[in-house]
């Protein structure tokens, strides 16, 4: 399942129609972690993929950072282990009120593996991290939103009609832009001021060659809504 979700991916980074990609479970939860009980006792066993990852769960998460499209997370129920990391990796994490969101691993004797130690500070900090991760403890819809681990909830009732709303406002965004602003932010994070200013150069020049940049400055000098098409 993991390699599907990899080649998925790949797919739509590819896809220029598509102007966002939206992860959610397939049931009342979003994901409730890996299978424990097929582990083992030496834990995951994957064969290292041909660009370095150990795991097809790193891959995913590389993907998911890389890809210059916005990705949202629709989260409900259970967000836990590598689940929860998944949510991690995407841009948005749009919650109902029934979640129940954390890392329990280290209740088991079990690390995390695939990008919490990175993701997780930089989203809520290093504290809050700590506290997360070394407790194992679970957080709900309304402390997660507190802390800034998603960036909205709504109720159960309302969520599917919110999330809809949502992801329909976001691809209606400049896809391009945002991509860049994405890639502008990730790389900031690994660098220092000087060369994140020169990437924002960089990438600014490219988005100015972009139809959306047109339509944005003539909609704006015609003084109407802009109507962009992710080019």
């Amino acid at each position: 399942m993991l390699m599907e979700v990899v080649h998925t991916l790949i797919k739509v980074k590819r896809d220029k129609s598509v102007r966002a990609i939206i992860i959610q479970g397939s049931g009342n939860d979003f994901c409730s972690g890996d299978d424990l009980e097929t582990m083992g006792p030496k834990g995951l066993r994957f064969k290292p993929l041909k660009d370095g990852s150990q795991l097809p769960h790193q891959k995913v998460i590389r993907l998911l950072r890389e890809i210059e499209k916005p990705v949202i997370a629709l989260i409900q129920g259970y967000c836990f282990g590598a689940g929860f990391e998944l949510a991690l990796g995407c841009d948005f994490r749009i919650a109902s009120d029934t979640l129940e969101i954390g890392d329990h691993r280290a209740k088991r004797g079990i690390c995390v593996l695939c990008g919490a130690s990175w993701l997780l500070p930089r989203i809520v900090g290093y504290g809050r991290a700590l506290d997360i991760i070394l407790t194992g403890r679970h957080l709900d819809a309304k402390e997660a939103y507190q802390i800034g681990l998603i960036t909205r909830y709504y109720t159960s009732k309302e969520f599917e009609q919110k999330a809809i709303e949502y992801i329909d406002q976001i691809a209606r965004m400049p896809t391009k832009c945002l991509g860049y602003n994405k890639a502008m932010i990730n790389y900031s994070i690994r660098n220092e001021l000087f060369p994140s200013l020169k990437n924002e150069f960089k990438l600014y020049c490219k988005n100015f060659a972009t139809k959306d940049f047109r339509e944005g400055v003539k909609s704006f000098l015609e003084r109407r809504e802009p109507k962009f098409i992710g080019k």
